[in-house]
């Protein structure tokens, strides 16, 4: 091993090579994908298949919410999240983390390549899960409702930045397994933080309703403008805040996991 190599100076590249290995080595990555995507396209089937719209009502539509509706894209954002927890959390399980850092003393260089690799795996899962929503829903919903095509303005500002919500979850993912390091307590942990959390906010019962406008997918649903028309909603932010929170949240999990790496003991 040459000096460039014992100094622990090792290409940026390289660490991203690694990550990939070890994020394609576990099975639960692609079988989390594959069970994402069906989820998504039943969900956008069913939703579609049991609409019935009224001669001349389709106005009162938003034909948004059916491939993109606001319970599933929630589920598959928690799904990523939990795949972006369990691959900081699994190194920490096995001790692999402990060998890597001895290997690459940059820990924030590893952290980024990891967080790298998990938001290209998330990206095109997300791509796929939102395209497949897209036309399934479509065709489902073929001669009630139109504009759910990628040649309409609406429908494409929906589906990339549904396909970006994965992305989203995942580095929120591995802030929380940094922090908390055990698989099981980080998954609870996610699913509490994205899915329980927001429900008690804007069930009112505790008095912080207003504070559902900041969860990712609130800002998402204004961006993506998949609240349904007319229904009653939770707060939701305006679409400056909105993209303010759509950039803060993956960027601040990064930092919270690099911190949280750096400073404690493995």
């Amino acid at each position: 091993m040459n000096t460039h190599m014992r100094a622990g100076h090792v290409r940026f590249g390289d660490l991203v090579a690694a990550e990939w290995i070890k994020i394609r080595s576990l099975r639960s990555t692609f079988g989390l994908m594959v069970f994402g995507v069906l989820f998504a396209a039943v969900a956008a089937w069913w939703q579609g298949h049991h609409v019935r719209v009224a001669p001349g009502a389709a106005a009162a539509f938003n034909p948004l919410i059916y491939p993109y509706d606001q319970l599933t894209w929630a589920f598959i954002t928690v799904l990523a999240a939990t795949f972006g927890a369990l691959t900081i959390t699994g190194e920490y399980a096995s001790g692999l983390i402990r060998t890597t850092f001895v290997a690459v003393p940059a820990r924030r260089r590893v952290i980024l390549a990891k967080s790298l690799v998990v938001a290209l795996c998330m990206a095109v899962f997300g791509l796929i899960a939102s395209l497949a929503s897209l036309y399934i829903a479509g065709y489902a919903l073929t001669g009630q409702l139109s504009g759910l095509s990628l040649g309409q303005g609406a429908a494409l500002r929906a589906a990339i930045l549904s396909a970006a919500l994965p992305v989203l979850g995942s580095q929120i993912g591995i802030a929380i397994g940094a922090l908390i390091r055990h698989p099981l307590s980080a998954i609870g942990a996610t699913w509490g933080v994205l899915l329980l959390l927001p429900t008690m906010l804007a069930s009112g019962t505790i008095g912080l309703g207003t504070a559902t406008e900041g969860m990712p997918l609130s800002a998402w649903m204004t961006l993506a403008r998949t609240a349904s028309t007319g229904a009653h909603q939770s707060p939701l932010p305006p679409s400056t805040a909105a993209w303010i929170l759509i950039l803060a949240w993956p960027l601040a999990s990064l930092i919270v996991t690099a911190t949280t790496v750096t400073r404690r003991d493995v």
